[in-house]
């Protein structure tokens, strides 16, 4: 492995913290780096409630990598159908271009290969996770409300295949969809 291979790889996965999400902290976006490190950190807290053995660091590598491909495809918000046609396809490119300088290139896209077709129970924790995330960030964006497109609808119909994979999820879920709903915040 070159340094410089290293240094190019690193410099670009960095600017997944530029990478603005359509939820809100504070006054400005969160990033898709927050976004990840937040669901690595409700991963680490709710996999000790989850009734079967997983993997804890196969978890964490499904989170760290699964939004990485925002760097260049951006984040396709699921509220916004033209977004979303060209969500996998853009997503695609990002990945053959991360993969053209990482230094383990094949092991990031097993990584990714397994997140997206949730190949794993461990995938499948995670995307659930993921779903999670969102609705804990929702609840904490003071500027979220139930006129922005997400409706309780769209999100039960975008997260329940997922969050009911684990009885934790589908129980957390439940809780912040029932919090959001009376805040008026979908």
């Amino acid at each position: 492995m070159e340094i410089e291979q290293l240094i190019t790889s690193l410099t670009e996965l960095e600017k997944l913290k530029t990478v603005e999400r359509g939820l809100n902290v504070g006054a400005r976006k969160e990033s898709s780096a927050e976004h990840s490190w937040s669901c690595l950190l409700i991963a680490d807290l709710v996999i000790d409630y989850v009734n079967e053995p997983l993997d804890r660091l196969k978890v964490f590598e499904y989170l760290l990598y699964h939004d990485v491909v925002e760097v260049y495809a951006g984040d396709a918000k699921f509220n916004n159908p033209e977004e979303m046609k060209l969500k996998v396809e853009k997503e695609e490119k990002a990945m053959k271009k991360i993969s053209s300088f990482l230094p383990n290139s094949s092991r990031f896209q097993k990584i990714m290969n397994e997140y997206e077709h949730r190949k794993t129970r461990e995938s499948e924790f995670a995307k659930a996770i993921d779903c999670i995330d969102s609705c804990i960030r929702n609840l904490n964006d003071e500027n979220a409300s139930n006129k922005d497109g997400f409706t309780e609808s769209l999100i039960r119909s975008k997260y329940e295949p997922h969050v009911s994979k684990f009885t934790i999820t589908q129980e957390l879920f439940e809780t912040l969809m029932e919090k959001l709903v009376e805040l008026e915040k979908v």
